[in-house]
């Protein structure tokens, strides 16, 4: 399936069928970027391509003839249909489609224990960051290349001290390494969107921390950015039991500033505040 205006127009009238803004439906019409983001993933044939809303499948073709498999995760039953009729029954038989909301998704069930896992995918807007933090906690996923608004794009490669950072980029820091591909013009896009996209691909770094807790360090780091307005220790007397004075001594230990904001903070502080604080249990 090549992707241009045209054979989108053609399947979509075949179907009787339009973007659906409730599924943020927006369809990629240029097969050059299609063609870059599958060389950008570096794809064989060992390789097992998950693809998360793949739409009509403008990509799913092209992943298939790269890939060893390509297990599709879609949400709208007739893009489901267009994945069995364009692109299954016309010969790709290492293609799965699988209509469930991939947040719902237990990846033990696919038998990818052992296999070279990556993600290759076109994010709907009005989800992506629940599933870039789904994805984060999935080991058997290795590496996540993903087109996603150029605002979150930016926040996934954010630094301290910039008004990208936040508890996405220090989860991306401390589970991986990130990198800002290439944009993507809306226009891309049909229908287009209001806003232009980015490929950035996510790669699973193993690292020194040897903290006893993941799960309660990420959420941990959701807390302290959740209001950016407010200061570090505001934002820790909210959800944690502590005394102010307490936490003005251990914070000024660690940044020397009692007033410092969260996004002003390096993975490293972060992790030695939550240590200091005694979390890590």
């Amino acid at each position: 399936m090549i992707a241009s205006i045209n054979r989108t127009k053609e399947i979509l009238n075949k179907y009787d069928l339009q973007a659906k803004k409730r599924f943020g439906q927006n369809f990629l019409i240029d097969s050059n970027i299609v063609s870059k983001i599958v060389n950008t993933a570096n794809i064989d044939e060992n390789t097992v391509v998950i693809e998360i809303g793949p739409g009509i499948g403008a990509m799913t073709e092209l992943l298939a003839k790269a890939a060893k498999r390509v297990i599709c995760f879609e949400i709208d039953s007739d893009m489901v249909n267009i994945i069995n009729n364009e692109i299954i029954n016309e010969g790709a038989r290492n293609v799965e489609i699988k209509e469930i909301d991939f947040l719902k998704v237990n990846l033990k069930d696919y038998n990818l224990e052992g296999e070279k896992v990556i993600v290759v995918s076109n994010l709907p807007y009005y989800i992506t960051t629940p599933i870039i933090f789904k994805l984060l906690n999935e080991e058997v996923i290795k590496e996540i290349y993903v087109m996603v608004q150029d605002e979150v794009a930016r926040r996934l490669v954010g630094l301290p001290k910039t008004k990208d950072y936040g508890s996405l980029s220090v989860m991306i820091k401390y589970l991986a390494t990130a990198k800002f591909e290439f944009k993507v013009g809306r226009n891309c896009f049909f229908p287009a969107p209001n806003v232009d996209s980015g490929i950035v691909s996510i790669k699973r770094t193993k690292n020194d921390y040897n903290l006893k807790n993941e799960p309660k360090f990420l959420k941990f780091v959701q807390s302290i950015f959740e209001m950016r307005r407010k200061t570090l220790i505001n934002n820790l007397l909210k959800d944690y039991d502590y005394k102010r004075n307490e936490l003005e001594e251990k914070i000024a230990s660690i940044t020397g500033d009692i007033n410092c904001r969260a996004e002003s903070l390096s993975l490293d502080e972060i992790i030695k505040i939550y240590q200091i604080l005694g979390l890590d249990k």
